[in-house]
C-alpha cells in the first residue's frame, strides 16, 4: 500500500494486522462472552497523521464494499483551534449510528438519548414552580413526535384547537377528540419517560442513581428532577451535560443490542457499536473531554456494547490511568486478552498506542491485509420477515404439540440449574454459585439468608472496585466448599455443620474487607459459594469446575472449606492440588487429608491429636453418673465406629492406638467390612438398634463404670439414641464422650436429650473463642452478637457455641492474611499478585509467630519439617446440659505463641498430652 490511499485502506505498519484481527474479534464477538472494552487511544507525536490513516481504514474495514458490515460512528477532525460544539458532538455519532446500521437489523432507536436531549434544548421555563416539570414534559412530547410516526399520527387526528390557528369545525373535533389522541398519549409518554429513566421495580435504570448521587435522594419524578437540566438550571454546566448526555446513549446502545423474542431485526445486531475518532487532539480539545466521560460512564454503566478508537491524541491526561503498550502488535496482544478473558473491575478503561509515520514494508501486512480487505460477518440465508414467518409457525407447531399432550410431560432429564452449576447426583444443583443463583433451599432458609448476605458482601467490593485509588489492590476471589444438598430428614442436612461455617465464612468476609477497604496494605476478598452435593458425593466434579473457573478468573486464589473427611474429599484435594490452587480447611479432621498434596493446610486438629486427648479425659475425668448421683472415672471403654467411613475409622484408629490398655471393646456399624488400607478390627453389629442392645450390655447391670466413645456420625448417634431410649430399663444411665462430629446434634431443633433423658454429654469441641483470649476471638464474637443477637430468624445459641463457625472464620482468615503478606511482599504491585505467590506465603508460614485465630493459634506451615498443620493445636472437650448450657471440662494446647495450655482439671492436676511431632 503507498502512503495517502485514496480508499481508506489500512496502512500496512509492522504489527498491525494483529492489531486489526483484535479489533475485528471484539467487533463480532458473541454479547454473552463481552465484557467492557478499554478506550484506544493512536497517540501521535507532532502532526504525524498515522493514526488518522488506521482509523480510516478501520471505517472502510466497517462499511465493507456492497453495504456496512457493522453499526458505527465517525467522527472527522476539526480545523485547528476549533471543536464541535457539545450538543453537535453527540448529534453526529447519534445520527451516524442511526444511518450505518447493518442492513435487515431494524431502525436504531435512542429513546433516552433523545429524551435527554430534547431537555437539554429546552428553552427557559418560567412560571410556578409546580407546573414547570408539565411543561418540561409537554417541550420532550413535542420533540418527540418529531422522532415517533406514531405519536405524530395521533396528534394530528386529534386536531387543532383555537391556539394552534384551527377552524371552527377542528376546535369542535379537538374538543372531542383531544383529550384521547393529544392529552392521554402524552401523560403516557410522561409516565413511560419515568419509569424508562427511573427504573420503578425491578427495572432499575441509571438516572435514579445518577440523579439520587446528585441530590441524595432518588427522584420520584423525571420531569422535576431533569428541570436541573434546561438551559439556566442548577445542572446545565457542560461537564455535566456531557455526563447525563454520555450516560443515557451507553444506556441506549447497552439496550438495542438485547435480543427480544420474536424480533429477528434485534437478533441480526450481533456486532458492537464502534466509535472512530479521527482527531482527539490536545488535552482539553471538545473529543477528548468527551473520550473522557466515555471512560468513566462505561466503566459506571459497564457498558459492553461499544468500541471506541480515537486518532490524532497529541496530549494524555495523565490522571487517568492507562494501559500503554509498546506498539501495535502489543495492543492486539492485550485487546486479545481482553477478548477472550475480559475487563476485571478496577482495570484501566484506557489503551494509549504511540503509532508514527513510518514506512509501510511489513509484507506480512500487506499479505494479511490483502486476504481480509473487511470484516467479516455471517450472514443469514432468510430474512427478517421470512423468519418471523418462520418464527410464528414454530410457535404454533409448538402449541399444537402441547395441546395434544398435556396429559403427559415434554421432554424430561432437562437440567435447569444456571451458571456454574449443573445436576448432582442426588439430583440437586452443585457447583459454583454465582450472583444470585440458588442452591436447593433449606426449610427454616436460615442458610439462604447468609448466602444473600455474602451475595450482598461481594456487590460492597465490586462497588468500591470502581473507585480505586492508585495504589490500592484490585480485589481477590475465594470459593468456599460445602454440602449445600439435603434437608431435613437428610443423612447429613445442610443445617448441621455447613451452617455454622457458611455463617462464619460469611462474617469473616465481612470484617476483612471493612479493614481491607480502608488501607492499602490488605486485599478486599469476594466470596464464591459451591455445592458440593449430599456426603460430599459430587466434589470430584465440582472441584473441575472449579480449576476451569480459576484458569478463566485469575483473581481467584484459594479454596476453604473440606468439613467432612470422605473419600470424595481426597480426590476433590488432588484435583485442586495439581491445579495449584491453595486450600485451608475448615472443620476437616482426618490425617489423610495432608497426604493429598503440599497446598492443603490444616485448621482443625487431625484426629491423631483428638484422639490424644480424649484418651487424657477418659483417663482422669470423672464422667460416668452412678445411680447415686455421683459421678466417677469410667473403668472399661466401648467405642462405636463407622469402618467404612474414613473420618469414623480413622478416629476409632487412632483412638484405639493412643488407649493401649485394655478392656477397650470396640463395635464396627453395618457389616464391619471396609475397603480402605488399616481398617479398624471390632465386633461387627448389624444395625444400630444391635449396637444399642449390646452397648446397654456393657454399661448396665452394675459393672464395673463404663462409658460409650462416640467416633461415628452425628446422625448416626441420633438413631442410637432412639433405639437405646427403647432397652433402658436395664441400663437407665449413660455417659457418653463423643466426636467433635457429635456437635451437629445439638444444633438441630431436637437435641439428644430428647432422644435419651438420661444422658451425661461429653464432647470435643475445636474452637472455643469464649475460651481464647486475642483480638480476632474477640472479634468474632463481636460480629456474631452484632449481626444475631436477639434479631428475629437468628441462628441459635447452639450455633454461637459451636466451633464450625470459628474454624471456618479463622480459616478465610488465615488465607486472607496470606494474600495481604503476598501483595505487601509484591512490592503493591498488582499484576504479581498470583495464586502461586500465595501458595508460597502459605508454605513458608505467615508472619514470625503464626496466624492468632478465634480458635487459638495456628501455624500450619510445610518448610522446615512443617507438616502444614499445627502440632500443639488448641483441643476443647465440653460438658453438654440439657439446658443448653455448656461447661468446659478440658482445654489443651496453644491459645496463643505464648499461652500454652499443657495442664487441665481441677488446679490444673492432670497434664495434658504432648503432641505427637
Amino acid at each position: 500500500m503507498t502512503t495517502g490511499d485514496p480508499h481508506g485502506r489500512i496502512p500496512a505498519y509492522p504489527g498491525v494486522e494483529r492489531f486489526v484481527e483484535a479489533f475485528d474479534k471484539l467487533v463480532t464477538q458473541p454479547r454473552r462472552r463481552r465484557s467492557r472494552v478499554p478506550v484506544v487511544l493512536l497517540h501521535e507525536a507532532g502532526t504525524g497523521r498515522a493514526g488518522q490513516r488506521i482509523v480510516r481504514g478501520l471505517r472502510a474495514r466497517l462499511r465493507g464494499r456492497t453495504e456496512v458490515l457493522a453499526a458505527h460512528a465517525y467522527v472527522p477532525a476539526q480545523p485547528a483551534g476549533t471543536g464541535p460544539p457539545p450538543l453537535e458532538l453527540f448529534e453526529q455519532i447519534a445520527l451516524q449510528l442511526a444511518e450505518f446500521m447493518p442492513a435487515d437489523t431494524g431502525r436504531l432507536r435512542l429513546p433516552g438519548y433523545r429524551l435527554l436531549h430534547s431537555v437539554v434544548t429546552a428553552p427557559a421555563i418560567d412560571g410556578p414552580v409546580e407546573y414547570r416539570h408539565r411543561e418540561l414534559r409537554d417541550h420532550c412530547y413535542e420533540e418527540h413526535r418529531r422522532w415517533s410516526r406514531t405519536a405524530s399520527a395521533l396528534w394530528a387526528v386529534g386536531g387543532r384547537d383555537q391556539a394552534s390557528g384551527g377552524t371552527l369545525l377542528e376546535l369542535l373535533w379537538n374538543f372531542v377528540a383531544g383529550p384521547l389522541f393529544q392529552k392521554l398519549p402524552r401523560w403516557l409518554f410522561g409516565v413511560r419517560a419515568s419509569r424508562r429513566m427511573l427504573g420503578r421495580g425491578r427495572h432499575r435504570r441509571w438516572y435514579a442513581e445518577w440523579a439520587r448521587r446528585q441530590h441524595g435522594t432518588p427522584p420520584t419524578d423525571f420531569f422535576r428532577s431533569a428541570l436541573d437540566h434546561v438551559p439556566g438550571g442548577e445542572g446545565s454546566d457542560p461537564e455535566r451535560l456531557d455526563r447525563v448526555l454520555t450516560h443515557a446513549l451507553l444506556a441506549d446502545l447497552d439496550g438495542a443490542v438485547r435480543k427480544r423474542r420474536f424480533n429477528p431485526w434485534r437478533m441480526r445486531r450481533t456486532t458492537r457499536f464502534v466509535l472512530l475518532f479521527e482527531e482527539a487532539g490536545e488535552l482539553d480539545s471538545r473529543v477528548q473531554r468527551f473520550l473522557r466521560e466515555l471512560r468513566s460512564a462505561v466503566e459506571d454503566l459497564r457498558c459492553t456494547s461499544v468500541i471506541a478508537i480515537a486518532a490524532g491524541t497529541r496530549s494524555l491526561a495523565a490522571r487517568i490511568p492507562d494501559i500503554e503498550p509498546a506498539d501495535l502488535a502489543h495492543a492486539g496482544a492485550e485487546l486479545t486478552l481482553v477478548e477472550q478473558q475480559g475487563m476485571r473491575a478496577g482495570q484501566p478503561t484506557g489503551i494509549v498506542v504511540p503509532v508514527s509515520e513510518g514506512p509501510e514494508d511489513d509484507e506480512r501486512a500487506s499479505y494479511w491485509l490483502g486476504r481480509r480487505p473487511t470484516l467479516f460477518v455471517p450472514s443469514r440465508r432468510w430474512g427478517p420477515r421470512a423468519e418471523l414467518v418462520g418464527v410464528a409457525v414454530a410457535v404454533l407447531a409448538v402449541l399444537a404439540v402441547v395441546a395434544g399432550l398435556l396429559h403427559g410431560p415434554v421432554g424430561g432429564g432437562r437440567d435447569s440449574c444456571a451458571g456454574q452449576t449443573f445436576l448432582g447426583q442426588d439430583g440437586q444443583c452443585v457447583g459454583v454459585r454465582e450472583g444470585k443463583a440458588q442452591f436447593a433451599k433449606d426449610s427454616e432458609g436460615q442458610v439462604t439468608a447468609v448466602l444473600e448476605q455474602i451475595d450482598q458482601q461481594n456487590s460492597v467490593v465490586d462497588a468500591a472496585m470502581r473507585h480505586l485509588e492508585p495504589g490500592q489492590p484490585r480485589y481477590r476471589t475465594v470459593v468456599y466448599l460445602g454440602p449445600f444438598s439435603g434437608g431435613e430428614g437428610a443423612e447429613d442436612p445442610a443445617r448441621g455443620g455447613t451452617l455454622p461455617e457458611l455463617l462464619g465464612v460469611a462474617l469473616a468476609q465481612e470484617h476483612i474487607n471493612n479493614l481491607a477497604l480502608k488501607a492499602d496494605d490488605r486485599v478486599p476478598l469476594r466470596v464464591l459459594v459451591a455445592n458440593v452435593g449430599h456426603l460430599y458425593e459430587d466434589a470430584p466434579a465440582v472441584a473441575d469446575s472449579v480449576v476451569q473457573l480459576a484458569r478463566r478468573d485469575p483473581s481467584i486464589v484459594g479454596v476453604v472449606g473440606f468439613g467432612q473427611s470422605r473419600r470424595a474429599t481426597y480426590t476433590a484435594i488432588r484435583k485442586l492440588d495439581e491445579a495449584g490452587i491453595p486450600m485451608v480447611g475448615t472443620s476437616g479432621t482426618a490425617d489423610a487429608l495432608l497426604a493429598d498434596g503440599p497446598h492443603y493446610y490444616q485448621m482443625a486438629p487431625v484426629d491423631s491429636r483428638t484422639a490424644q486427648v480424649m484418651v487424657a479425659f477418659l483417663r482422669h475425668a470423672s464422667l460416668v453418673a452412678l445411680p447415686d448421683g455421683k459421678t466417677v472415672p469410667a473403668e472399661r471403654a466401648v467405642v462405636v465406629a463407622d469402618p467404612s467411613d474414613p473420618y469414623s475409622n480413622g478416629l476409632a484408629r487412632a483412638f484405639r492406638a493412643a488407649y493401649r490398655q485394655d478392656p477397650l471393646e470396640v463395635l464396627l456399624l453395618g457389616s464391619g467390612g471396609s475397603d480402605q488400607h488399616g481398617a479398624l478390627a471390632g465386633r461387627p453389629v448389624a444395625t444400630v438398634g444391635e449396637a444399642a442392645e449390646r452397648v446397654c450390655e456393657a454399661v448396665g447391670g452394675g459393672k464395673r463404670p463404663t462409658a460409650l466413645v462416640w467416633t461415628a456420625r452425628a446422625s448416626q448417634f441420633s438413631n442410637f439414641l432412639a433405639e437405646f431410649r427403647r432397652v433402658a430399663d436395664s441400663c437407665p444411665r449413660l455417659s457418653v464422650l463423643g466426636d467433635d462430629d457429635v456437635t451437629n446434634t445439638l444444633l438441630q431443633n431436637r437435641g439428644p436429650w430428647t432422644a435419651f433423658p438420661h444422658l451425661n454429654l461429653y464432647y470435643v469441641s475445636l474452637g472455643e473463642p469464649s475460651r481464647v483470649s486475642g483480638q480476632s476471638a474477640q472479634a468474632f464474637l463481636e460480629a456474631y452478637d452484632a449481626k444475631f443477637s436477639d434479631k428475629p430468624g437468628a441462628p441459635s445459641e447452639a450455633i454461637r457455641l459451636d466451633g464450625h463457625a470459628p474454624l471456618a472464620w479463622d480459616a478465610l482468615g488465615y488465607l486472607s492474611q496470606a494474600v495481604d503478606e503476598a501483595w505487601v511482599g509484591t512490592g503493591k504491585q498488582d499484576p504479581r499478585l498470583e495464586r502461586a505467590l500465595v501458595q508460597a506465603v502459605l508454605y513458608q508460614g505467615l508472619g514470625r509467630g503464626g496466624f492468632s485465630g478465634a480458635t487459638g493459634r495456628i501455624d500450619a506451615h510445610g518448610v522446615n519439617g512443617g507438616g502444614r498443620l499445627t502440632a500443639d493445636r488448641l483441643v476443647a472437650i465440653l460438658h453438654g446440659k440439657p439446658s443448653g448450657t455448656v461447661e468446659t471440662a478440658l482445654l489443651c494446647g496453644a491459645v496463643t505463641a505464648t499461652d500454652i495450655r499443657r495442664t487441665w482439671g481441677p488446679s490444673g492436676r492432670y497434664a495434658c498430652p504432648e503432641p505427637t511431632p
